[in-house]
């Protein structure tokens, strides 16, 4: 007997080399709390005994764990926490809900960006809600902004920036902090706060290397404010205390005074400058400053078309208030430049893009003559020409108002105008509505049409439309005279 009972004894205790673990749950204040040591066990026997202890079920192990060891000592830690580190270490997530442990791969190997941007929030946020005074916060704070940079939430982004500065102000991230606060302030055009944010970094009494980068972007933002001879006293102060550090930060300069000489009313110097810089403004964000500045300096040195242009390419860059900005400024510098057709195509690319612009599409109208009001105010050839130039800026649905109105009161029209209305509005139709209507229209056109070369016309034109329908059968019918 004394025999057996020693046999089972030894069988009870650790043998050496043998995997074990021991874990004591207690609950206070309705929070459960955990004390795991583990060396080398199998993590399935961790968590399995960890879930009957808490009293809850585990669900979702996977068969492929089965020989995944885990060593920890985590002692009175809240649960959720213990299950961080004991399923996190070996590369699987746990959450609690429902009365249960749920598992499942952790998202190391997915492609997924997005879900792993996710993640890595959840896992610094959760960090920073459990040890806040950790010296390494400052640093968990830094990197979400960062995610949220590389996600384009950068109002978020700033916010998290913000909170470090104002949770940890003897952080060295401070100064970066503020920085990247008021470059996120430019890129929203808020001028009015990043000039604040760059003026409070370079109060700060403590050195530190944003000094010169600080200024030079204060000095581009003062300029964005109107404030252009400010603008170029601060590049020629930076210029004499602190040479420019690269040829990158040189350009900047040079942007920065091209704003400076443009807003100042010389157009053509700035001009000159940003010719001598814009082949080296290659990334994204240089080539729509780029752009801009052109339009600017083009409008100070009284290129007013050229203007337009340049900020309706502006336009193609940027998305948003952006957007908004530099369709409603292209508009108005076509309508300055007598550009009436032009500033109608940039209305429609706004409209477009999500918003009007009603007192430049009236004008534009106005221009043009399209409304209803000045139909039979002018001559019956001007009203056709407008109307083929509307065509051919491809503003189609106004140019069918057009020449509908055109068609019901032709007289002042003599026959080969007639046959000019008859081509134009079957080229509006087809890019509006499509071959088949046009088909239509052309067949219509054909029964009072009587001159030969008119209707060749109508006859070729209907072919090559077709042509362009895939339509090559019929294509091939009209060159012959049969549609």
């Amino acid at each position: 007997m004394k025999l057996a009972a020693a046999a089972l004894a030894a069988l009870l205790l650790p043998q050496s080399g043998t995997p074990r673990h021991s874990i004591e749950v207690q609950r206070r204040d309705g929070e459960t709390y955990c004390t795991i040591l583990a060396d080398n066990a199998p993590v399935r026997d961790v968590l399995a005994d960890l879930a009957l202890r808490a009293e809850l079920t585990l669900d979702g192990f996977d068969t492929s764990w089965e020989t995944t060891l885990v060593s920890v000592d985590l002692r009175g830690r809240p649960l959720r926490q213990a299950l961080d580190y004991v399923a996190g270490s070996v590369g699987i997530e746990a959450e609690v809900r429902q009365g249960a442990i749920y598992l499942h791969p952790a998202l190391e190997q997915s492609t997924d960006r997005d879900a792993l941007y996710g993640a890595s929030l959840a896992a610094y946020l959760g960090a920073l809600r459990d040890f806040p005074e950790h010296e390494l916060a400052p640093e968990a704070e830094r990197s979400q902004a960062l995610i949220e940079e590389r996600r384009g939430s950068f109002a978020t982004a700033r916010a998290h920036y913000e909170q470090l500065v104002e949770r940890y102000p003897e952080s060295s991230l401070v100064h970066e902090s503020l920085y990247r606060i008021g470059q996120l302030f430019q890129q929203d055009a808020a001028y009015t706060e990043a000039i604040d944010t760059f003026s409070t970094l370079l109060r700060s009494e403590r050195p530190h290397d944003y000094e010169a980068r600080a200024r030079l972007e204060l000095g581009w933002c003062v300029a964005q404010t109107g404030q252009f001879e400010r603008a170029l006293y601060m590049i020629d102060a930076l210029d004499a205390i602190e040479p420019p550090s690269s040829r990158a930060d040189e350009l900047r300069r040079k942007q920065v005074r091209i704003r400076g000489l443009a807003g100042l009313g010389q157009g053509k110097r700035a001009l000159a400058l940003l010719d001598e810089v814009e082949a080296e403004l290659v990334t994204p964000p240089d080539k729509r400053e780029s752009l801009e500045l052109r339009a600017i300096s083009c409008e100070s040195a009284g290129l007013i078309p050229e203007a337009a242009r340049a900020w309706l390419a502006c336009a193609q860059l940027v998305e948003g208030p952006a957007k908004q900005r530099a369709l409603t400024e292209s508009a108005r510098l076509a309508l300055a430049s007598g550009d009436e057709l032009g500033a109608l195509f940039v209305t429609k690319a706004a409209r477009a893009a999500g918003f009007e612009l009603p007192t430049h599409e009236h004008t534009a109208r106005v221009g043009l003559k399209l409304d209803d009001a000045n139909v039979g105010r002018d001559s019956a050839p001007d009203r056709l020409a407008r109307a083929e130039a509307l065509v051919a800026g491809g503003m189609n649905k106004e140019a069918i108002v057009a020449l509908r109105s055109l068609q019901q009161k032709p007289a002042g029209l003599d026959d080969a105008a007639r046959g000019r209305l008859a081509l134009a509005l079957g080229r509006a139709l087809y890019a509006e509505y499509g071959i088949d209507l046009a088909l239509s229209h052309f067949r219509n056109e054909l029964e009072v049409l009587t001159d030969a070369e008119q209707r060749r016309a109508v006859y070729v034109l209907a072919g090559e439309l077709l042509e362009d329908a895939g339509r090559i059968d019929e294509a091939i019918e009209a060159y012959r005279g049969r549609i």
